[in-house]
């Protein structure tokens, strides 16, 4: 009797664990084209930008972080700021960011400040983590797990 249980119970963990790994790691590209309208299209790509704000350790480089709040995305090493950037989204990567035939697949989003200015393709993010890479190229992955939630602040009138 008691070994069954632990089988059960064993059993119930493994499912609990596998269903929250998957938790939020659909494609987000996939998640805006099956949107019906542009109202659901906002809505994702909002539920997606809540999904990113926070406070996010990079998995390669532990004294690199992301603080992503509102469209406010600043590249912080050891404690300091080194960089501060504006969030786009793209339903559709602009021509400049790629010439992939894949580019219809990708949810794509760009980087801009006075200086500078980048595309990066949203592989996924969840709660708990975060996957991008930078287009053209891709050849690197970014993955980032939060660390901290920041709430999103409202969009400026």
């Amino acid at each position: 009797m008691k070994l069954k249980f632990v089988i059960a119970l064993l059993a119930m963990a493994g499912c609990f664990g596998a269903c929250e790994a998957l938790e939020g790691s659909s494609n987000p590209k996939d998640l805006l084209d099956a949107a019906k309208n542009d109202s659901e299209r906002m809505e994702i790509l909002n539920d997606l930008s809540s999904d990113m704000q926070g406070i996010w350790r990079s998995e390669d480089n532990p004294k690199a972080e992301l603080w992503i709040q509102g469209d406010k995305f600043t590249s912080v090493y050891e404690g300091k700021e080194v960089e501060k950037k504006r969030l786009l989204w793209y339903t559709k990567c602009p021509a400049d960011c790629t010439q992939s035939p894949d580019a219809n697949k990708m949810l794509c989003f760009s980087l801009e400040s006075d200086l500078s200015a980048g595309c990066f393709h949203l592989i996924s993010v969840s709660k708990k983590k975060m996957v991008y890479s930078q287009i053209p190229g891709g050849e690197t992955t970014y993955t980032y797990t939060k660390t901290m939630d920041i709430p999103k602040q409202g969009t400026p009138q």
